[in-house]
């Protein structure tokens, strides 16, 4: 499959410009028939036979199998999930937590990033330390500087979901290992979207999502738990999936060895087959090729955007990705949004830190999607500022 097959899969993008998939991206349609298939065979078998059960496990297999090879991992190490925030949610529940300790974040955080950590710190006395970050990117050198004795875990996006910067996530986690620090790092804005290699980067857990970049469905998503961190993370819901064995008789229970231990019961598997599916589609595009043509569309397009007046560029060029963030000067950005719409069919989306627009180019965009968006910003540049 070429990127130009791709985009012949997905309906929404036969009458819009769909420059959203950093909250959303569209399903291809292939994939959704595999998801369809398997919700078919349930619907027609029933969910207690012998056949359907075989192909649900068979499901959840696979996707844990199409996780792992997204981000370099091994399979036993990843937890099948229902979102980035649910696995980011995991660690903070599943830390023993004493008063006094640390956790450091940054505002380049989405709110799930944010608010367990908020939660701790009222019901177990945790301290946040919030970086501040500079030109709308975070160094190595920050973080280290806000370690201390205290430090219990450092929470990193990847990608930051509000200025599209690449953060230095594998010098972060250098450092980290140094002072005995955990790194947990949310990957909703790069898993499908940038490079990632989870024992290079040295990260003790990686929570992403299967809905954004990945374009699977939504309730979809992984953990990846390293080894290393396994025994430092209790899990803090137990259920059937959690199991690799158990005896009620005798009120005997075996977690599984591995990440799956953080796996609590029954999820929807037709979803996770439509994740797996849009993974394999990728893959035979080639993810370079991906990578590339997205950073390319949004290089073009921060290139003509700073070309009209009253545009900000917020990404920074240095740390640019395929999400590109920027602001219209004097303008509130929802309205920008609801111009770009209403008027033009394009989606985009606000940010509300800093007030600014988000652009998300992924592999299927192309140039005229570019131009629409440009065009667009032009006419709510005169109409919106006038």
């Amino acid at each position: 499959m070429d990127v130009h097959a791709l985009r012949q899969q997905m309906p929404p993008l036969k009458d819009r410009v769909y420059l959203n998939t950093g909250t959303s991206g569209p399903v291809p349609l292939d994939a959704a028939r595999a998801g369809e298939e398997l919700l078919q065979l349930i619907v027609n078998e029933g969910f207690a036979t012998p056949k359907v059960m075989e192909a649900y496990m068979r499901a959840l297999d696979h996707a844990r199998e199409a996780i792992a090879r997204v981000i370099g991992a091994s399979t036993s190490d990843i937890a099948l999930t229902h979102s980035a925030s649910e696995g980011i949610g995991t660690v903070a529940a599943g830390i023993d937590w004493r008063p006094g300790d640390e956790v450091i974040i940054s505002d380049l955080e989405h709110i799930s990033g944010i608010a367990p950590w908020t939660i701790l710190a009222r019901s177990r006395g945790v301290k946040i330390v919030n970086l501040q970050s500079v030109g709308g990117n975070l160094s190595g050198r920050q973080i280290e500087d806000a370690i201390t004795d205290s430090t219990r875990l450092i929470c990193i996006s990847h990608v930051s979901y509000a200025t599209g910067a690449e953060l230095p996530v594998k010098e972060v986690c250098a450092i980290a290992r140094q002072r005995g620090v955990m790194v947990v790092i949310d990957g909703a804005q790069s898993a499908g979207h940038v490079p990632i290699d989870v024992e290079e980067i040295g990260c003790d857990f990686y929570a992403l999502p299967g809905q954004k970049w990945l374009l699977g469905h939504e309730g979809t998503g992984g953990l990846f738990v390293s080894q290393s961190a396994l025994s430092r993370l209790e899990p803090s819901r137990i259920g059937w999936a959690s199991l690799s064995h158990e005896d009620a008789t005798q009120h005997e229970v075996s977690l599984h060895a591995g990440a799956r231990r953080f796996e609590t019961g029954t999820v929807h598997a037709p979803a996770f087959a439509t994740l797996t599916a849009s993974i394999g589609m990728l893959e035979s595009i080639g993810w370079d090729q991906i990578f590339a043509r997205a950073k390319s569309l949004a290089n073009m397009a921060r290139t003509h955007l700073a070309e009209i007046d009253g545009v900000e560029i917020v990404t920074p060029q240095e740390r640019a990705t395929g999400l590109l963030t920027f602001a219209l000067r004097g303008v509130e950005p929802s309205r920008v949004v609801r111009h770009l719409w209403e008027r033009c069919r394009v989606i985009i989306r606000s940010i509300p830190h800093p007030a600014a627009l988000r652009a998300s180019f992924h592999a299927f965009n192309n140039e005229e999607d570019v131009r629409r968006l440009v065009d667009g910003v032009k006419s709510a540049a005169i109409e919106l500022r006038g």
